[in-house]
């Protein structure tokens, strides 16, 4: 009697869960391994995945219990103790008790379908289980008969430690459900829908139902002949199905293992600035000009950060919008380095190359170009000051890495403002140079105050992300920075980074991705209104590439989550997409090379180049 109760608990947490309809609630061990015996590697592989059901078939020979598919794969080596009883023993006593080793008391049911002559073979099964008292009384192992089975009134017939496979058009007494451990039902004679999409409304009434059955028996549910791929157990976990079958170990194991990093649900959405667009796509020559980087970022990103808020974003206020191909000079990815170069100098270059041709010759940066024309210009990151996409614009190397050297290059430029993260480059030598060269440096950006000289911002708080406590961070440095430019009365130019939307990719992490491009985008907001305030101002907002290689599976517009899933750790080709706001705006619509940003700025502030 105590097995049925804790595995009664579980059924409750199942319901729970399915009730919830919250993604974080299903793990692998929601995953069955669907005709395990058919795997290469049988038990181990959805073993060590950590699975929480696995289906084997028998059928009775010579006393004995055959794992097969089929009579004539039926093989003297595979049998039900081979494959799975020894094995189970085993971990069980290599775990102290536990079928898994990580000490969390998960569970394991094992699906038993007998394919022929239950009353042999549940003999034969009974027999042969006497010899494992580590198993038929371990609370962590389920054993269910699925296939040819008793009939309820037969379940009292044997051990409690048995438990049967329910039909959901039987009824059954109260006690003949204390043996029921699961229900499974056909998929294909329910509905027709393949899994691609979602089902049609009565499909999903059909399998809705189903699972409210099974759920007001306390009891789990899963669907043999179900679709398995990515979409369809996005939709089946949906509909609250307990167990997803899969013949597909490795690939339900990497989804199921992603979830806590591939949803999120934001807490706390928030109203956009409402646009006025009175100068919005005039032609006219600009004073200003706002550049807004989130790196690593496309149409994926903008799309998971606009769901998260609700189907709110400021950036997709912009009416005009384009694509930005992002290929470098010798890579048909880039990375930071050539992507934001070509911004800066509207030449395509290497990678890992900062501010200098292919040959590694010195390129002009917009900051030097418009300084002849009287203008000033600011750069902002959320990464290290020395990072790549604001190195673009200051400094000239072959290599982005090289720090010391990098930040050394901001004497030179005509940069006025720069302000970002910690950096390694930072030594003696460079501070003392600063000083030289009348840089004023500040160690944090409450510090700074009000600016007057050259000056360049290290704070640790800049490389905080968002869920760290990074709060306005980047709007209070955007708001320092533009309260010294704008006094300016020939115009300037400035750069924001968010960094750590890029980092949000490469670490598959929607949580961070979607954080970091909301704070981001109520710096877009805040550039948006300065521009209808300026009325001089141009506003362009672009990622340098795409990172992580993320789709979007499932959301809610209307609740604030989304489900996202990502095909690498590193960049794609992806185009970034482009938008823009303001004087000149049209001019950002369409399919372009990422070195044309430069040039259509120039073009912009009246400079011809």
């Amino acid at each position: 009697m105590k097995i049925l109760k804790i595995w009664a608990a579980v059924a409750v947490a199942f319901c729970a869960q399915a009730q919830a309809q919250n993604y974080l609630n299903y793990s692998v061990a929601n995953a069955h391994s669907h005709n395990d015996y058919m795997q290469d590697v049988p038990f181990w592989e959805a073993y060590y995945a950590h699975f929480g059901s696995i289906e084997t078939d028998v059928f009775l020979v010579k006393n004995q219990l055959w794992v097969a598919h089929t009579e004539k794969d039926l093989n003297p080596d595979r049998t039900l103790e081979k494959l799975y009883l020894d094995n189970i023993s085993k971990q069980i006593k290599l775990n102290k008790g536990d079928i898994f080793p990580d000490g969390q008391k998960k569970k394991l049911q094992l699906l038993i379908d007998i394919k022929q002559d239950y009353e042999a073979s549940l003999a034969a099964l009974v027999s042969i289980l006497k010899k494992y008292p580590e198993i038929t009384g371990n609370p962590e192992i389920k054993i269910v008969i699925t296939g040819d089975r008793p009939k309820p009134e037969y379940f009292k017939n044997y051990p409690e430690y048995l438990y049967f496979d329910g039909d959901l058009n039987q009824a059954y007494t109260s006690d003949q459900l204390k043996r029921v451990g699961m229900f499974s039902a056909s998929f294909t004679d329910l509905v027709k829908w393949s899994g691609k999409g979602i089902p049609r409304d009565e499909e999903k009434e059909r399998i809705t139902k189903v699972v409210e059955k099974a759920h007001a028996s306390q009891k789990p549910v899963r669907f043999y002949g179900a679709p398995d791929f990515t979409n369809a157990w996005v939709n089946l976990i949906d509909m609250g199905v307990d167990y997803i079958n899969t013949d597909h170990i490795p690939d339900l194991k990497k989804f199921m293992n992603s979830i806590p990093k591939n949803f999120y649900k934001n807490t706390k959405d928030y109203i956009p600035y409402t646009p006025t667009y009175a100068t919005d796509g005039i032609r006219k020559k600009v004073k200003n000009v706002i550049l807004l980087i989130p790196d690593g970022t496309s149409l994926p990103q903008y799309y998971a950060a606009f769901t998260a808020n609700k189907g709110k974003l400021n950036v997709f206020n912009m009416k005009a919008t384009g694509l930005s191909k992002t290929n470098s000079y010798n890579a048909y990815i880039t990375d930071s380095a050539p992507g934001s170069t070509a911004f800066a100098t509207g030449i395509k270059t290497k990678n890992t190359f900062v501010g200098v041709g292919a040959s590694g010759k010195a390129l002009v940066q917009i900051p030097d170009i418009i300084a002849g024309q009287g203008m000033v210009s600011g750069l902002i990151s959320t990464g290290d000051v020395t990072d790549a996409t604001p190195a673009d614009f200051y400094a000239h190397s072959d290599n982005r890495n090289s720090s010391a050297s990098i930040l050394k290059d901001f004497i030179a430029s005509k940069t006025k403002i720069l302000i970002g993260g910690p950096t390694s480059g930072l030594t003696p030598e460079t501070e003392q140079k600063f000083k030289e060269a009348k840089i004023d440096v500040y160690r944090d950006l409450k510090s700074a105050g009000k600016i007057s000289n050259r000056t360049v911002v290290i704070d640790p708080m800049a490389s905080q992300r968002i869920t760290n406590g990074r709060g306005n961070w980047l709007s209070d440095a955007f708001d320092l920075t533009l309260n010294n430019l704008k006094s300016n009365d020939k115009g300037f130019f400035m750069m924001v980074e968010a960094s750590q939307t890029d980092g949000g990719g490469h670490s598959n992490n929607i949580e961070q991705l979607v954080t970091e491009l909301l704070d981001f985008d109520a710096v877009v907001g805040k550039a948006m209104k300065f521009s209808d305030e300026n009325k001089e101002t141009l506003v362009i907002v672009l990622g340098d590439h795409e990172t992580g290689g993320l789709t979007l599976l499932d959301g809610s517009l209307q609740e604030g989550w989304v489900l996202g899933n990502f095909s690498t750790n590193d960049h794609t080709a992806i185009p970034a997409s482009v938008f823009a706001y303001g004087p000149n705006s049209g001019e950002f619509t369409g399919l372009f090379e990422n070195a044309e940003i430069f040039h259509k700025i120039l073009s912009a502030y009246g400079i011809q180049k």
